[in-house]
């Protein structure tokens, strides 16, 4: 197992009261419709660490963000993801979410991961990509590849085949295990370049040398959403390497 944690381009600042690295979950779903442009525009002008997306593939196999498997819940449209095109896509129109219903009609289409990567890249913030398929870690990468973005990235997945089958792809970019455990420290030490999040809401509730024993192991460590600014102080007094927040995107 690693002794010393493993430094990146990600990683130049260091998770503070003064620069806290705060993930926007979901693309930062109040300050507009989650994953949807607007809300990434916005968060990234905050000045948020990274900007995390759900990504989905369409029948034709173009990536877009989105959480759930089926545009139901956040559109106007009904059906899988996977059973449209994505010229058929384009013809829904997000309307879940806050100022959904003042917000232009055309902002609020489902973006491509290419939309996604673009805005990240205009703002210089952190791409922190959940992959939600079983298929279709290549195209990712190749993207990130593509945009020279690979090193300046995060993949994450509940899978851990999805994180295997990731550092197989490629030595730079940053995974990271989604509620992990620690049974998966060794696996994740040997993939290299990593970090893990643990199922735990409350830091009071995290064991006391949970961090100690993660950073000893050479990973990177963060808890569930921190969605108001004293939960954000204290997991970064706690020594968390990051924290993903709905609402908090800065101190």
């Amino acid at each position: 197992m690693k002794s010393s944690i493993t430094d990146g381009p990600i990683f130049v600042r260091r998770n503070s009261i003064k620069t806290p690295l705060i993930m926007a979950h979901r693309g930062g779903n109040v300050l507009a419709p989650q994953n949807s442009i607007p809300a990434f525009e916005r968060s990234c002008a905050l000045g948020v660490w990274a900007l995390e997306s759900d990504i989905r593939f369409t029948k034709d196999g173009v990536p877009v963000c989105i959480h759930d498997a089926d545009v139901d819940r956040m559109t106007d449209g009904e059906g899988k993801v996977s059973s449209f095109t994505y010229a058929e896509l384009l013809e829904f129109r997000i309307d879940v979410g806050v100022f959904s219903d003042s917000l232009p009609r055309e902002l609020l289409r489902i973006p491509t991961m290419d939309e996604y990567f673009d805005i990240c890249m205009y703002y210089g913030t952190v791409p922190f990509i959940e992959l939600k398929e079983d298929e279709g870690t290549d195209v990712v990468v190749r993207g990130l590849r593509r945009r020279s973005l690979e090193s300046h990235a995060v993949v994450s997945s509940a899978k851990f085949e999805r994180l295997e089958e990731t550092r197989r792809l490629s030595d730079s970019v940053f995974i990271h295990h989604i509620f992990s455990s620690e049974e998966r420290i060794p696996d994740l030490c040997e993939l290299g370049y990593a970090g893990l999040s643990f199922k735990i809401a409350d830091p009071d509730a995290a064991p006391p040398d949970l961090v100690g024993r993660v950073h000893e192991a050479g990973l990177r460590i963060c808890l569930r959403a921190a969605d108001d600014p004293e939960t954000v102080k204290k997991m970064i007094k706690m020594g968390l390497d990051y924290q993903p927040s709905n609402c908090v995107f800065g101190l």
